[in-house]
């Protein structure tokens, strides 16, 4: 038994739970999980509730398989069998549910915790406020990409609570989405006042970019892949600007510069195999646009010269025919 056990027990038997609680969440800090989930559970076995959604909580955000894809669920379910009117863990369970895939389920989740808030809050004091319940919803959407429901619910929250900096760029985002370009680079200027963020210069960017001010949207798009490092675990967002400041330089008549950001586009989608179709249809899009240019012969590809990139599927067919080449010399005799 580790020393961290045996103070968490003495802990616990002078009901001293929050110093337990701290001692683990220490040990947590310090990678030790398994004193740290070891300590969750004297804590749960004595029902103290926070222990338990601490746990959940978790394999929510931390462990690498989720616990197996459940996200903690199993022990917000367990909590709200005792306390079922806690807008902390009906608010974890939504996201639970989310990260499972069953989005409309997470949103009825956030809607209930966000409709009843003022008699939950009598029983258990929730760690966000109502308006963040809110907005927690809305991120769901957006994450979703239920865009439209999004906007309806940014609308509803700036006449209620006002504006502030997620309403900002989520606003703008949204009305980008939805095509209100002009409206939208009101809120996503007033934000990038604020704070200057990869996903509102690249909103931005998209905004310019449909009004046809393809100078100025290069420009926000730039700023994107001057900091794309920041995005990296996001290829559809860094895909967006680096395709679509190609497409800015051929409006521009820039075509060289065209060049270096569809090479670099096709590149990076390359390292990824098979694409969603979405991607597939970008990765398409930018090779038939470098090879319209190449064909003028006005422009040099100084970095691939005249070699072609090949979609997923036509790279498959290559490696067939090799692998079918390769048998009927093995059957000749030769290798």
């Amino acid at each position: 038994m580790s020393d961290a056990i045996k103070q968490a027990k003495q802990y616990i038997s002078n009901k001293d739970y929050k110093e337990a609680l701290k001692l683990a969440r220490k040990r947590h800090g310090k990678d030790d999980i398994e004193d740290y989930i070891a300590i969750l559970d004297l804590l749960i076995d004595e029902d103290y509730l926070i222990a338990l959604e601490e746990k959940g909580m978790y394999y929510q955000y931390y462990d690498e398989t989720h616990d197996n894809g459940d996200y903690g669920e199993k022990y917000f379910d367990l909590y709200l069998k005792k306390q079922p009117r806690s807008i902390n863990v009906i608010s974890d369970k939504a996201l639970s549910r989310f990260n499972k895939g069953h989005v409309d389920e997470a949103l009825e989740y956030m809607d209930k915790a966000y409709e009843k808030y003022s008699s939950y809050s009598k029983i258990e004091k929730p760690r966000i406020k109502k308006n963040e319940v809110l907005m927690g919803k809305i991120e769901l959407q957006i994450q979703a990409k239920h865009y439209h429901d999004a906007l309806i619910n940014l609308n509803q929250y700036e006449d209620r609570y006002g504006i502030d900096e997620k309403l900002l760029l989520y606003k703008g985002q949204m009305l980008q989405k939805e095509g209100e370009n002009r409206k939208a680079l009101d809120y996503l200027n007033k934000s990038l006042e604020n704070e200057d963020t990869l996903v509102g210069f690249n909103a931005k960017a998209d905004a310019l970019y449909e009004l046809k001010e393809y100078k100025q949207a290069l420009k926000a798009y730039n700023r994107c892949i001057q900091y794309e490092n920041r995005a990296d675990p996001d290829l559809e967002l860094r895909t967006n600007f680096n395709y679509k400041a190609a497409f800015c330089c051929v409006e521009l008549g820039d075509e060289q510069e065209a060049i270096k950001h569809l090479n670099k586009t096709i590149n990076m989608l390359n390292e990824y195999g098979r694409l969603p179709n979405d991607l597939e249809r970008i990765y398409q899009k930018c090779s038939f646009e470098k090879e319209r240019i190449m064909k003028t012969g006005k422009v040099k590809d100084s970095e691939f010269r005249q070699s072609k990139f090949l979609s997923y599927k036509s790279a498959i067919y290559i490696l067939i025919i090799i692998l079918i080449l390769y048998i009927i010399l093995k059957i000749l005799g030769y290798g």
